[in-house]
Formats: C-alpha cells, sequence, structure tokens
C-alpha cells in the first residue's frame, strides 16, 4: 500500500496540489519533501526520477515547475521503489509540523470538531484542488470522505493517505489529544501493510471498502477545541472569503491568459504582451498566476503542448512548420521539448498514430 505535492491548509499559493486543473505546472519546491524523505530512506535519486526527465539542477531554481505528468511519474517511482508503506502518511505528519495557514488558523479556532469539519468542507478550495472533501453525519459518527476531482490513477491513495494524515495530525493537536479514536477506511486493495497502518496512525485501518473516509464517533465531534477562540474565528472567517474570491478571480485571469495566448503567434507571445491584453501590469499578472501556483513559462508550455500533440495526430503538418508555428528556433528543440513532455519524439510519435 504504498502510494506530495504538499497539502497546504493556507493560501493557494501553497496547496496541496497548486491547482485542480491538471494543466498548470506543479512548482518544484512542492516535490522536495517527497523527494527528501524517500532518499533518507534509502530510495536511489536516479530510480526515484526514472522516466521524469527531473534533474538535479531543477531543485536549485525556486521559480521551476514541473508538469502534472512528471509528476505522477515521480508518484509512481516512489510507490515502486520505496520500501516503507507508510511514506505517504509520514509526508502528511510533516505537513501538519509545518503548516501556518489562514485555514488552518480557522480550523483552530473552531468550537469543537464538529465544526472544525465542516470548515474543512466549506473552504476545500483552499486545501486542495485534487480532492473533493465531503462530511457528514451519519449514526453514530462523523463521516469525511474524500473522492477524486479527476482520475490520478494510481497515485490517487498516495494523495488520501497524505491528506488523511495531515487533516488527523491537525485533529491531534487541535484537541491535545494523542490518543484521537477514529476509524480509517481506504478503498485500495489490502496489500499486507494493515499493520503497518496501524501502528503509524493509532487506529483501526480497514481495506476494501466502498470509501476513502474517516469515520469519527459523536464523543470526539463534541470535543471542544483548546485554541477556540470566537473573536479570532470571526476575524479569520472574513479572510477566508477575502482568499477564496482571491482564488477564484486568479482562476478567471488564467483562463483570459490562455485565451489570448491561443489568439497570438506564439513568436509573439510575452509576459508583457499578455499583461497589456488584460489590461494589468506585467508584475500583477505575475502576482496573480503565482497565487495559483503556475507559472507564465508553465502555461505558455502547456498550450504547445496541446496543439503539437493535436497537430501530430491530425498529420497535415511536417515537424519543421510546426517547431515554427509554435514559435521554437529549430526542430530540433522541439523535438527536445516534446520528448520530455511524452517520452518520446514528435517522429515516433507520429509514426504510432
Amino acid at each position: 500500500m504504498t502510494a506530495d505535492a504538499p497539502l497546504h491548509m493556507g493560501m493557494a499559493t501553497t496547496k496541496f496540489i497548486n491547482s485542480a486543473n491538471k494543466e498548470l505546472g506543479v512548482p518544484v519546491s512542492n516535490i522536495k519533501p517527497l523527494v527528501k524523505l524517500l532518499v533518507s530512506d534509502g530510495v536511489e535519486l536516479e530510480d526515484l526520477l526514472q522516466g521524469t526527465d527531473i534533474h538535479l539542477k531543477d531543485f536549485l531554481d525556486i521559480n521551476h515547475h514541473i508538469s502534472f505528468q512528471q509528476h505522477m511519474q515521480l508518484i509512481l517511482n516512489a510507490r515502486r521503489f520505496t520500501k516503507d508503506p507508510t511514506y505517504a502518511l509520514k509526508l502528511g505528519q510533516q505537513f501538519f509540523i509545518n503548516h501556518d495557514g489562514i485555514l488552518a488558523c480557522r480550523v483552530m479556532s473552531s468550537k469543537n470538531t464538529q465544526q472544525a469539519m465542516e470548515l474543512l468542507s466549506q473552504y476545500q478550495a483552499l486545501l486542495t484542488g485534487l480532492l473533493n472533501l465531503n462530511f457528514e453525519i451519519s449514526g453514530n459518527y462523523g463521516v469525511l470522505s474524500l473522492t477524486e476531482v479527476f482520475p490520478l490513477g494510481e497515485a490517487q491513495f498516495h494523495f488520501i493517505e497524505y491528506a488523511l494524515s495531515a487533516i488527523f495530525s491537525i485533529g491531534k493537536f487541535c484537541l491535545g489529544d494523542k490518543n484521537l479514536h477514529v476509524i480509517f477506511e481506504f478503498e485500495c486493495k489490502d496489500q499486507g501493510h494493515t499493520k503497518e497502518f496501524e501502528a503509524f496512525l493509532g487506529n483501526p485501518v480497514r481495506f476494501n471498502c466502498d470509501a476513502n473516509r474517516v469515520l469519527i464517533p459523536k464523543e470526539t465531534l463534541t470535543k471542544s477545541i483548546i485554541f477556540s477562540d470566537e473573536a479570532s474565528a470571526e476575524n479569520i472567517e472574513k479572510m477566508c472569503h477575502l482568499h477564496l474570491k482571491q482564488l477564484a478571480n486568479d482562476t478567471e485571469i488564467i483562463q483570459k491568459v490562455k485565451s489570448n495566448m491561443r489568439g497570438m503567434p506564439f513568436n509573439q507571445i510575452s509576459l508583457e504582451a499578455l499583461a497589456d491584453r488584460i489590461h494589468m501590469s506585467p508584475r500583477t499578472l505575475r502576482r496573480h498566476l503565482q497565487g495559483q501556483g503556475v507559472s507564465f513559462k508553465a502555461l505558455l508550455e502547456n498550450e504547445r503542448k496541446n496543439i503539437a500533440v493535436k497537430r501530430i495526430n491530425k498529420q497535415d503538418i511536417s515537424i519543421e512548420k510546426l517547431a515554427d508555428l509554435l514559435g521554437y528556433n529549430s526542430a530540433s528543440s522541439f523535438s527536445r521539448a516534446f520528448k520530455r513532455w511524452y517520452g518520446v519524439s514528435p517522429n515516433h510519435y507520429k509514426q504510432d498514430q
């Protein structure tokens, strides 16, 4: 059961993953905790980066983004090569230790566990773009269920485990209770790691279930949060609303950027030109993009990727002309970029169609 993008319960700039949109890039800073943990546990860095086209120098560039596909491959490698089935749980616990966001503060100022769970569900957009969180009362339990926003394949359980571990760790902290009693249920098959999961979480763990969720007894739901503060809660609630509004605004701006990119020749696209088209300064546009955890470079590369594969599938243009259309200086430069995206050269891709 070896299933990082750091899950941050605060600003949209450092969420669990930067966006629900698979088209956007993932900041390289989001994968560092995963790489550090597994390498320190004995996984060879070469194995971890296998097939990702992520290079050592990428970790030195704080503005570097990797593609969603690269991120998923990294997670698949982690699941394949690690000997620790609880590594995603450990990453979630690490997030808890380092959390400092607005949503975390709002949860900590809640009256009790039930209100905290309801707030997580209400403000989930500030938490993650990959998973939907739903909280409801069912019988003698409060149930927090996690589902995919879009298919995550084998990586799904990595994110599920990560998220549940982070939420559970915050719960123990907020209640001042090291022995918080809940039940964890996972959809995935039991691969013989139940004991390791139960030892780490200190609670019953069930596999082969109908949903990914945590069951919280009613007596736990009514427990008071030790940091509860009504005045602080009211102020932080306003900030949460503002961040949600900003998140929606940033998403709208990204759509405008992408729309304008599609109406411009690639050799004329620049941050400055796009900012002028949507009537804001380049600095302001860059800030809005950062608010979604994405860069101008990542958006531009994604538009190139989409057009490249569509035109190759149509087989109505030569590689040389396609390279020129996409704003590359040469066919070889385009071929290198295409191989980084899809693992094969455009000529090989074309032959397979």
